[in-house]
């Protein structure tokens, strides 16, 4: 900004020139229109009327489309310039805007490159759960085989018992103590659970299919007449040929709680 200010003067010592000589006239329309001239340069480029930084913002939305459209990882030079011409509202908008232009034309390492840049910007809660559904959104247009995977038990697996209520919970196997899923129920074909079971957004079977995790099956019965508990805890290897995982439980894989 100082710089505009120094050009400014220096601009303006010619006119200053003219004005205090002696030997020329029309001074005044010289002084005046010197003057609005140099005003309307400080306006322009200085003050919050600046169109300097929104034709350099235009600039670098352009080059930031053009390497989508080329399928191309966005540029450091790029991301620099998004880092320093923004603010943080608009680093979000624009993360979203371009990240969602990537996914809808297909260019994955575009949207790649922008997701991992864009994360910084996410932080509330609530931002979270928007840059999460850019995640899955990612991540189901690029592997669509495992959009649609879930968990059953299957329907001839042995139950000690008429279930009052029941809670099954999906974990990965020596992973975080988060469920990848997780579901009440009261009756087997309940015991059906999908990505829409998970309790944080991006992190679903999808994800373990995706990273080839083995599964750990955690299920809780109470029954209705004896009102005793039983549990199970037992391990699942993936198959990534199946959209669909089933588990059959057999009788003595119950114990018995306290």
């Amino acid at each position: 900004m100082i710089i505009f200010y120094l050009l400014t003067a220096f601009a303006a010592l010619p006119a200053l020139a003219y004005v205090l000589s002696q030997r020329t006239n029309n001074k005044g329309i010289v002084f005046g229109t010197t003057v609005f001239v140099l005003i309307g340069c400080l306006i322009l480029f200085v003050s919050k009327f600046a169109i300097l930084g929104s034709v350099n913002k235009q600039i670098l939305s352009n080059n930031i489309s053009n390497q989508i459209y080329l399928d191309e990882k966005i540029s450091v030079n790029s991301l620099k310039q998004f880092d320093s011409l923004l603010n943080i509202e608009e680093k979000k908008v624009w993360s979203i805007e371009f990240i969602t232009k990537s996914i809808d034309l297909k260019k994955m390492d575009s949207a790649e490159s922008l997701l991992g840049f864009s994360e910084k910007f996410f932080v509330s809660n609530s931002e979270k759960l928007i840059f999460y559904g850019l995640y899955i959104q990612l991540r189901d247009t690029k592997f669509p085989e495992y959009k649609d995977s879930s968990f059953q038990i299957s329907s001839d697996s042995y139950f000690p018992c008429d279930i009052e209520t029941g809670l099954v919970s999906l974990y990965i196997n020596n992973g975080p103590e988060i469920p990848l899923a997780e579901k009440q129920f009261s009756q087997l074909d309940e015991i059906f659970l999908t990505n829409a079971n998970s309790i944080i957004p991006g992190f679903d079977i999808a994800s373990a299919h995706l990273n080839n995790e083995t599964i750990e099956i955690d299920i809780k019965i109470l029954c209705k007449s004896s009102e005793e508990n039983y549990y199970i805890n037992n391990l699942l290897v993936l198959d990534k040929n199946k959209v669909t995982n089933s588990y059959k439980i057999n009788s003595n894989e119950w114990l018995k709680g306290l």
